[in-house]
């Protein structure tokens, strides 16, 4: 067995000596302008797309009608816990002293505690705060970008904006601003080159999780959450 490992080694090392390598390009391409779009056709583009793949979409006019929707999609998920980014980190600030608000004025059945999405390194005490972010009936985010042509969001991760709300509970709420959507993926890399670098990842969501592996029957749910509402914010 080392015999064959060793031969295999040795030939790989001598087709790397050998192995062509493109020589890198004496100049880099124009930098890509963003193209500019009519905010308004942008919003129906991105509305057309995100439906036509089972988004819930709520256009919100103004701050109080925001929260106020969030609010009664919480209420209509139903569960005491959910996960969340940081006010700061979040399009509308007020909404998550409005969740707490609304924690302390409903009785337990009904109120939503916000759960610390900090998870420890390793050991029994990873696997416990797991388990209980797994609890969570919702996750509550903002929302870098759209994409219009594909109704996708773009999510940014880093300090208060923790990936798991967007990932593991099974309903995902996303705040979007309107002005932040653009027409394609190439504007939005075009207008934000620097987004690949400025957190800890950068996620493309397009609808629900989905998959048909299995049979090529469509299933819901199975990489991350089966229901994705999405708050476009008209102000």
């Amino acid at each position: 067995m080392n015999d064959a490992r060793d031969e295999i080694l040795a030939r790989v090392r001598t087709s790397l000596k050998s192995a062509y390598l493109p020589g890198a390009r004496a100049s880099l391409p124009a930098h890509i302008q963003a193209p500019a779009g009519d905010p308004a056709a942008l919003v129906e583009a991105f509305s057309r797309e995100a439906t036509a793949l089972g988004v819930h979409l709520h256009r919100c006019e103004t701050p109080a009608q925001a929260t106020e929707t969030i609010l009664k999609v919480l209420g209509e998920i139903g569960g005491t816990e959910i996960l969340a980014w940081a006010d700061d980190a979040l399009p509308l600030g007020e909404l998550g002293a409005a969740v707490r608000s609304e924690e302390l004025a409903l009785n337990a059945a009904k109120g939503w505690r916000v759960l610390d999405p900090n998870v420890p390194g390793d050991g029994p005490a990873r696997r416990e705060k797991l388990a209980e972010l797994g609890r969570a009936s919702a996750g509550l985010t903002g929302a870098l970008a759209g994409l219009a042509d594909t109704g996708t969001l773009v999510l940014h991760g880093g300090a208060g904006r923790p990936r798991l709300a967007s990932l593991l509970p099974p309903v995902h709420i996303a705040m979007l601003r309107a002005s932040h959507i653009y027409p394609t993926m190439a504007a939005f890399l075009a207008a934000h080159a620097e987004a690949v670098h400025a957190g800890s990842n950068l996620v493309f969501i397009t609808g629900a999780s989905r998959t048909s592996d299995i049979e090529l029957t469509l299933t819901l749910g199975v990489h991350g959450p089966k229901i994705l509402h999405i708050a476009v914010l008209l102000f």
